[in-house]
């Protein structure tokens, strides 16, 4: 049985004395240790003692593409961890003979393929990437088709509003085309006669002259398993092969934009050195929402595994940021082996990860669950003396039955994972749904009764999801948002069940709830620095009731100063519909130094007018005015808030074509799912994301 070995073990085949001599100590400054051998067999017997993370292969010694292939094979075969292949070049390359060379690489099983006159530093740089080290005019649009005819009718399109375009048929020639052309965007058709559009976007991510190029497909492919493998490949989007001219340049024009002036901020410059199987939190997020509205047979069958690092702020103190970042590159390794080609995953935020599965029932998805859990607790720290090891609490959820949106299928896994780790960690747990024999639609009925049992046994639950300032030195702040959890364990989110509560009269008690635990939340902050600026939302009915004001005095006692880094969320259309009252009641929360914004509104001037008048200083638009699809609405909007004094709050940043969108835009606050999912934690890093 083949050992893990610890991590940084690399394996050089190659008799070029002077290049592996050179390599070598640019590998150990970082720890990695390298054997080199000089013949294959000498390399396979160490291979089955230790499994290195990276076997680097001068394809001098390895002549013909067959017994490459048998050779990679081999290799894979002799070791679960499978590592990461590099080609080294047998001879400098010329012109067309260069992709299919690389061509041949890709499927004879390399990730990666160097030219022979490549740097040292270069080929070092490339290598600890995979072991885990991260290294810290006009558009020009070439237009990869095979029919001529296709080409030029692109390229017309595409003329006629000023861009350049390069028309290639021969998808053998691309690289060289790239080199010279230099294109901002590449429309690349998914299938050629004698190539696939995936292999070539696989082997520009693998390019260093073209990791950061934006690669949009040209297909009409439906099937989701395609789309995904397009996705892992390398590319950023599709477009359909018989788009109009709107549609397509409003396609390249949002790749483009996003490419040229938020690119650091998106993270999605180098897609190769992220780990096997790994996609940009926005492009998996986007592709699991695509699956769910777009329900094909056999989506049943896929799952979705949470997983959440256990005491990951004790492991961030003892570790510091760059020791953190190495063990999750580590983790991310394990995670990338174990990954077929129908599979991808995503790191979440700081501490979490999600898996997108295929596997044939529950009891198989349970087994990956399971394999990998014991997989990380492998993963044991160089100074066991001093640092825990890394667990894991991890959480499955497969699609059927079918959730009813990408919510839904997140709150399953957010559930099971919440309870692994309730249970003290280190362990996996499966979500499963509480069926009865008369299991039927909530009626209103059921949700009055579970919103009084929630009020009565705290089933109510507070996550918190950040709103960043646009302006880096501005302070940010969180929304407070109730959930309500079923007796299934799933969460139904406010809209489904504030209306019903509303009629049932337990709004007031709703506000308090969720105003005491918004404070109680504080207060367990009080310590740990600055407190954070909560936005939670209220109605003017529960703080016009006679005892509200009594009941927010006896809890200043317990709280103070902690109300003064409150601010209310008032719906804009109960603010007009109870103008006088409101202006009364906002008078009075000035006096106790408690701020206000306005909920749901549409940006119109005559509530800018309204909200200034009431002395509102900060309003939060709805997200289908964030979304308008007049290019001028949106900055008009921001520009008359602001002539008022008024700060306002773009929601729906749900992904990089909204943030691109919004931000040119410049309003004061942003937020949505894609820059921060709700959490129950208060430790979103405001300042390091924004710098």
């Amino acid at each position: 049985m083949t050992s893990t070995g610890p991590s940084g073990y690399v394996h050089v085949l190659s008799t070029q004395t002077t290049l592996t001599e050179s390599l070598r100590p640019l590998l150990e400054a970082h720890g990695v240790r390298v054997e080199v051998f000089e013949d294959v067999e000498r390399l396979m017997q160490t291979l089955a003692e230790c499994a290195p993370e990276v076997v680097v292969l001068d394809l001098a010694l390895i002549p013909g593409e067959e017994r490459l292939k048998a050779l990679c094979e081999r290799i894979a075969e002799s070791t679960r961890r499978r590592p990461s292949l590099i080609g080294l070049a047998a001879d400098q390359e010329r012109g067309e003979e260069t992709l299919a060379r690389r061509l041949a690489a890709r499927r004879a099983g390399l990730v990666s393929y160097v030219p022979r006159l490549v740097s040292v530093r270069r080929l070092a740089s490339r290598i600890l990437a995979l072991c885990g080290f991260l290294e810290a005019s006009r558009y020009r649009i070439l237009l990869a088709v095979e029919n001529p005819d296709a080409g030029r009718r692109l390229s017309h399109m595409l003329a006629a509003v000023g861009m350049k375009t390069l028309i290639l048929s021969d998808p053998m020639k691309l690289l060289a085309r790239m080199a010279a052309f230099r294109p901002n965007l590449l429309l690349l058709e998914m299938n050629f006669s004698q190539v696939s559009g995936i292999e070539l976007a696989a082997i520009i991510r693998d390019d260093e002259q073209f990791h950061g190029l934006p690669i949009l497909f040209l297909t009409d492919e439906t099937d989701p398993i395609r789309q995904l493998w397009a996705l892992r490949a390398g590319g950023d989007g599709f477009v359909p092969m018989s788009a109009g001219r709107d549609a397509l340049v409003a396609a390249i024009e949002r790749q483009l934009r996003l490419s040229r002036w938020l690119q650091d901020r998106f993270r999605l410059a180098n897609r190769r050195e992220s780990a096997r199987g790994f996609l940009p939190r926005e492009v998996f997020m986007s592709y699991l929402e695509h699956l769910l509205q777009n329900w094909a047979p056999g989506s049943e069958r896929q799952g979705l595994l949470l997983l959440d690092l256990d005491s990951g702020r004790r492991l961030l103190e003892r570790l510091g940021h760059g020791g953190l970042e190495r063990r999750l590159r580590e983790l991310e390794q394990v995670l990338g082996r174990h990954l077929n080609v129908n599979e991808a995953a995503t790191r979440l935020d700081d501490f979490r990860y999600a898996i997108l599965v295929r596997r044939d029932g529950p009891e198989k998805l349970q087994a990956l669950a399971d394999q990998l859990h014991e997989h990380v607790k492998g993963l044991a720290p160089r100074d066991s003396a001093n640092i825990q090891p890394m667990t894991l609490s991890i959480g499955v959820s497969c699609f059927n039955p079918p959730p009813a949106d990408l919510s839904a299928l997140l709150a399953r896994v957010e559930l099971a994972v919440r309870s692994a780790a309730q249970a003290g960690g280190d362990r996996v747990h499966f979500w499963s749904p509480v069926t009865t024999e008369s299991a039927t639609v909530m009626t209103e009925a059921v949700i009055k009764r579970l919103v009084r049992t929630a009020l009565e046994q705290d089933g109510l639950r507070l996550l918190f999801q950040p709103i960043l300032p646009v302006d880096p030195h501005a302070e940010g702040l969180y929304e407070a948002q109730v959930r309500l959890r079923t007796i299934g364990g799933e969460e139904l989110s406010p809209a489904d069940f504030l209306t019903v509560a509303a009629r049932a009269e337990l709004t007031s008690k709703i506000d308090r709830w969720v105003l005491q635990r918004t404070w109680q939340t504080l207060a367990e902050q009080a310590g740990l620095g600055a407190l954070p600026r909560l936005l939670v939302h209220q109605n003017l009915t529960t703080l016009a009731i006679s005892d509200w004001w009594n009941w927010l005095r006896q809890q200043r006692t317990h709280i103070a100063p902690l109300h003064t880094r409150t601010v209310l969320e008032f719906q804009i259309a109960e603010i007009q519909r109870r103008r006088a009252e409101a202006e009364s009641i906002f008078a009075r929360l000035a006096e106790q130094d408690i701020e206000v914004c306005a909920a749901g509104v549409m940006g119109r001037e005559d509530e800018a007018q309204l909200l200034a008048k009431l002395g509102v200083r900060l309003a939060k638009l709805t997200i289908e005015a964030g979304r308008a699809t007049d290019p001028a609405y949106l900055p008009n909007v921001v520009q008359a808030f602001r002539s008022q004094d008024i700060s306002l709050i773009v929601p729906g940043i749900d992904g990089p074509d909204d943030l691109r969108r919004v931000w040119m835009c410049r309003p004061e606050f942003i937020q949505g799912h894609y820059l921060q999912l709700p959490s129950p934690d208060l430790d979103f890093d405001f300042q390091t994301l924004m710098q």
